[in-house]
């Protein structure tokens, strides 16, 4: 986490040097609540292809096309976002190597015609659905990343929503390692999904950009293989604006 605050000691240094008259002049270049219909698509959001690796076959390793990257709704409430992600199934219980798959799958935001500017403000909440097992030594790590194309990484951590850390170590390292299942989640189990429940995270990342064409790429590694009724994950209320926009 030491890379968020070298990215906000350079906004400070931004702010001093550029004085507040520029930082009075955000422009929002993005917001999507994904409150559309489900299923609906946004082409400024885009998959990978879908990787797996497993030291025994079958499975194997191997690619898997790109996902659909389209709106869910959550079982309670009615809370729309984008996703589920974080792979399909892979192989069956029949297989030597069942749950032992890494699954690894990026979700990219690509936007342009940017504006001019010399950094951006990032901020979205992070759904983390069902057994994430944070940094289990049997069942994990489910691990999510954050980087901008060509630029910082804004975000790499595990999440666990298992409880069992005395017997399975699902501890995770988000905000720092060894924190207990869930720290500080916006919310927790509001979601309704039974399958070890459901957290929710709020996070805004300042970082130093100033093209006029971006990329953030979302990319979750996890383990198990058993597909997004075992492991998943979500994106909702994205907001990106300038800072220190020039006139």
């Amino acid at each position: 986490m030491f890379l968020r605050f070298q990215i906000r000691a350079f906004l400070i240094g931004l702010a001093i040097t550029a004085g507040p008259s520029a930082q009075s002049r955000a422009v929002e270049v993005y917001r999507e609540d994904f409150n559309a219909e489900v299923g609906t698509n946004f082409p400024e959001w885009t998959s990978s292809e879908i990787t797996y690796q497993n030291a025994a076959t079958p499975p194997g390793s191997g690619t898997l096309p790109p996902a659909p990257v389209a709106i869910s709704e959550s079982p309670q409430g009615g809370r729309r976002f984008l996703g589920e992600f974080g792979g399909p199934k892979i192989g069956t219980a029949a297989d030597p190597g069942y749950n032992r798959t890494a699954v690894v799958q990026t979700i990219r935001l690509t936007l342009g015609d940017l504006p001019p500017h010399q950094a951006l403000r990032l901020s979205f909440d992070l759904y983390v659905l069902k057994s994430w097992d944070g940094d289990s030594p049997q069942y994990g790590p489910d691990r999510l990343r954050l980087s901008v194309s060509n630029g910082p990484t804004l975000l790499d951590a595990s999440f666990s929503n298992n409880h069992k850390v005395e017997r399975e170590g699902s501890y995770q390292d988000f905000p720092k390692p060894r924190s207990l299942p869930q720290t500080e989640a916006r919310s927790t189990d509001t979601l309704g999904y039974d399958f070890f429940g459901d957290a929710i995270y709020h996070f805004e990342f300042d970082f130093p950009h100033d093209k006029p064409h971006l990329e953030l790429d979302f990319t979750s590694n996890l383990f198990e293989g058993k597909g997004t009724n075992d492991e998943s994950w979500g994106i909702d209320n994205v907001v990106i604006e300038t800072v220190g926009t020039q006139r």
